[in-house]
């Protein structure tokens, strides 16, 4: 059996709704696998051959496994389902261009195709606030334009909105983009477990001493706002910035994660200035070197990790709030100790062992 044609687990019936979710097996899309399934509905899950499906497999879902680069894949996966959530992306701040094009771009299209083939009645597709381009303005809300450029990831998420935008367009799709800030809470791996073991080494490294807000959204939030766009009328055709709203700093962070964690506070910074030159440099260098060796270490520092790190990630979540009634209702002490126990409990144990 090829990849694109297994499935298996709990299979949907195709007669009543059925969501399909794509990266299913990551943070937020496993989070929102379990929200759904809590309420009853029927879940197929789109995940890789080499994807961690251990927590899906625990849940009554069908796992539907393929690849985003794969039309054919999204097809059969999409075939039968009445909603899309499309999680599936390539988050990297230092693979290449076409590397993270492919799938956050040519991936999203094929989504989308899928989606018109299967007379799919709604796609949620998840975005994030990096297609602003950090441009570190107060209460930035949907109507900014970013005008320069700032780094691949954040083009490639823009360029896969417009592919919705036209998708939608020339076939009449039902679409709503989502577009999170910084998603913290119970395994963020990427995010918050990277965080919390540099500093538990004590090499935490923060960038202009970690004034910049942090521009934070706990994931339960962000999964209830996926959960409105999804059903509220309103929601057609619009893109909502999904924050807490918080004017959290990541020192203000870091050092909740270390009083919880009970570990040093993080004690090393570099202004913004320097730390952006040398995450361009390291960038660089690393991508040449990657080419002739088969090095899959990713650099020390990026200009993503600088410019979400250096510049206030102040979104306005006034839009969802007022047209579909979203409220975080996890608050940020709430949100943290989460958060905190998670990584006491199985992330950090997991990974010293």
């Amino acid at each position: 059996m090829t990849d694109e044609a297994a499935h298996r687990g709990k299979s949907v019936d195709p007669s009543r709704d059925v969501c399909l979710i794509t990266g299913a097996s990551g943070f937020i899309g496993g989070h929102l696998t379990q929200r759904l399934v809590a309420e009853g509905c029927q879940v197929r899950c789109f995940v890789r051959a080499t994807s961690d499906t251990s927590l899906l497999d625990k849940l009554d879902v069908e796992i539907a496994v393929g690849d985003l680069s794969r039309a054919g894949s999204l097809a059969r996966a999409a075939a039968g389902c009445r909603y899309v959530f499309h999680c599936g992306a390539r988050v990297s701040d230092w693979g290449t261009v076409e590397e993270i094009a492919s799938v956050n771009v040519q991936g999203t299209r094929n989504v989308l195709e899928a989606c018109v083939a299967a007379s799919v009645q709604r796609v949620i597709h998840f975005s994030t606030t990096d297609v602003y381009g950090y441009p570190g303005r107060a209460s930035v809300d949907e109507t900014y334009v970013a005008t320069r450029f700032r780094n691949w990831y954040a083009q490639t998420k823009l360029a896969a909105e417009a592919e919705v935008r036209r998708v939608a367009r020339a076939h009449g799709l039902d679409a709503v983009i989502l577009r999170p800030a910084t998603v913290y809470g119970p395994r963020s791996a990427e995010v918050v477990g990277e965080i919390a073991r540099a500093m538990r080494a004590g090499h935490m490294l923060l960038v202009g001493g970690g004034s910049a807000v942090a521009g934070l959204c706990y994931v339960d939030n962000l999964i209830d706002a996926a959960v409105l766009a999804l059903r509220h009328e309103a929601a057609r055709g619009n893109a909502f910035n999904v924050t807490d709203g918080l004017q959290v700093s990541w020192k203000q962070f870091t050092d909740g994660l270390a009083a919880g964690l009970a570990c040093p506070q993080a004690r090393w910074s570099l202004p913004y200035w320097l730390a952006n030159g040398i995450g361009f440099s390291l960038e660089h260098g690393y991508r040449l070197v990657r080419k002739t060796t088969r090095l899959n270490v990713p650099p020390l520092l990026s200009r993503q990790a600088v410019h979400v790190l250096g510049i206030d990630q102040d979104f306005s979540n006034r839009k969802a709030r007022e047209m579909l009634g979203w409220e975080p209702g996890i608050d940020y002490a709430t949100g943290l100790a989460a958060t905190v126990a998670w990584l006491q409990d199985e992330y950090l144990k997991s990974a010293l062992s």
